[in-house]
């Protein structure tokens, strides 16, 4: 008998689209959290999560939605699938140059209500029109599949590990004995690495390290932990 909780235990098949917005409703809540924070540390915190997970977000999109698009929709989508990584990049550059106006000052204010705006009506588009567009090609088992494949690709955190003979500097022993490493070195390395090193990086997990984005995703948004 499947534990309580365990993935796929008593779930209905999750479509593609479902796992896009549960993804969406997640930076959009962490967004609402920092636009509300008042105080310099939780700014600066929020800051950081936002940014991390609108990273991660472009990532999981360009490993499985941005190739689903160019497969099923051609020319169209090979358009939709550059738009949205144009996107991507400007909302990126915009978060990590946020980082430097003082967290007390009304300019941050301006800037990241401009910037959650723009954000806001990129996702109303990819989640109303694009991601519909595609479902309406695909077989449920095909939405499925490419929506376990972007569960997959949530093991992409700043805190993700591998084996530390597999980077460089020398490593420190993790508790056990086992030496592990992180693999970015903290938030800021990991935002500012480019999808070339996110797509070489996810090449190299095993599976089951990418089992884990599964078990992170249902965690976080089918049994309601995020």
């Amino acid at each position: 008998m499947t534990a309580p909780g365990a993935v796929g235990a008593v779930e209905a098949p999750i479509t593609f689209s479902r796992v896009i917005n549960d993804d969406h409703n997640a930076i959009n809540r962490y967004a609402g959290r920092l636009k509300r924070a008042r105080t310099a540390s939780d700014r600066a915190r929020l800051l950081r999560e936002v940014t991390w997970r609108l990273v991660r977000h472009d990532v999981s999109e360009d490993l499985v939605m941005r190739p689903a698009f160019v497969e099923h929709l051609g020319a169209e989508g090979q358009q939709m699938a550059e738009h949205d990584r144009t996107e991507h990049e400007r909302a990126k550059s915009q978060l990590l140059a946020l980082a430097d106006v003082p967290f007390e000052s009304a300019d941050f204010d301006v800037v990241l209500d401009r910037l959650f705006a723009d954000l806001l009506e990129h996702m109303r588009v990819e989640s109303g029109e694009q991601i519909p567009s595609l479902e309406r090609l695909l077989d449920p088992l095909e939405s499925q599949r490419l929506g376990r494949e972007y569960m997959k690709s949530q093991v992409l955190t700043p805190e993700l590990e591998w084996p530390a003979s597999r980077i460089s500097p020398s490593p420190s022993p993790s508790p056990g004995g086992i030496k592990r490493r992180r693999v970015w070195v903290d938030i800021d390395d990991y935002a500012r690495s480019d999808l070339a090193r996110f797509r070489d990086i996810y090449a190299q997990l095993t599976d089951e390290q990418t089992e884990m984005g599964v078990k992170l995703y249902y965690r976080q948004h089918v049994h309601g932990k995020l």
